[in-house]
């Protein structure tokens, strides 16, 4: 069976960065390694009310989970061919082209203002603004100049898989949804008002499992033309819930469970993770 890239950390655990301004004394957050249907959204996660008032509304209530479920639409950026890095950069930019439509639609819906971010993809050199990219993080956003940073290591241009490559991108988008949103600057200011690591690590958890469960809905929109053979999407939870675990992202089987609900339900609703209980995101 082929191992999915997401086994080396660079399919599932994408990156964000969040650049803190020089002046503050806090820590900035680390690199953090995607018409209305009427298809109904699982219910919400509840979680304790102490909880729910600890966050701001734009975290708990914010106008993008009103948009409704993503209908399902076309998106086929074809096969990542073998060996070349412009066939896996062209499709990269074709799945972006793809995610952004979405977030343009749900966007205007919710009556937000969304513009794409810039895209960087490289087969080599891996220092970027907001840091360095490596063979395991091989992918960040950066806040600041809300651009993306995406390097494709050999190994990933020998055998590229396009359900990892896709993942990645809109995993990455998402974190610029949730910018644009103003998800990402209140994360910001709460990550610098923590007071400690247990707490910055909860607030990591939350923005990331969000990031990946609105990848998850990106590709329960498009499975049909992507397409996600579910062979090898079962692959991706699997690994992701047994072994992609570690301090920025949580537990792999909080990440796998919502990536398979953004997956099921098609509404950025059933991402609201700012709600959900801390087992949920530890």
């Amino acid at each position: 069976m082929r191992i999915p890239l997401i086994a080396l950390a660079s399919g599932a655990l994408s990156v964000l960065f969040v650049t803190g301004s020089a002046a503050q004394a806090a820590p900035s957050p680390p690199p953090l390694a995607a018409a209305p249907s009427t298809q109904a959204a699982p219910a919400p996660l509840a979680a304790p009310a102490a909880a729910r008032r600890g966050f701001p509304t734009v975290l708990t209530k914010n106008r993008l989970y009103r948009s409704g479920a993503v209908d399902s639409f076309t998106c086929s950026p074809g096969t990542p061919r073998k060996g070349s890095a412009n066939s896996l950069k062209a499709y990269l930019l074709q799945v972006a082209r793809c995610v952004n439509a979405m977030y343009a639609r749900q966007f205007r819906v919710a009556g937000l203002s969304y513009r794409v971010p810039k895209i960087v993809i490289r087969a080599s050199g891996t220092r970027t603004p907001c840091g360095k990219l490596t063979n395991t993080y091989t992918a960040h956003y950066c806040p600041s100049s809300q651009t993306i940073y995406q390097f494709l290591p050999k190994s990933q241009i020998r055998d590229p898989w396009g359900l990892t490559l896709a993942k990645t991108m809109a995993h990455e988008i998402g974190h610029h949804a949730q910018q644009r949103a103003g998800i990402v600057p209140s994360f910001n200011r709460l990550y610098a008002q923590a007071r400690t690591k247990t707490a910055r690590d909860y607030l990591s958890h939350r923005v990331e499992q969000q990031a990946e469960c609105m990848a998850g809905v990106f590709l329960g929109a498009v499975q049909e033309s992507l397409p996600v053979v579910f062979e090898e999407w079962d692959q991706v939870v699997d690994w992701a819930a047994k072994h992609a675990s570690d301090t920025v992202h949580g537990k792999g089987r909080n990440q796998a469970f919502w990536l398979e609900r953004g997956f099921d339900s098609q509404s950025f609703q059933a991402c609201n993770t700012w709600t959900a209980s801390n087992a949920r995101v530890a």
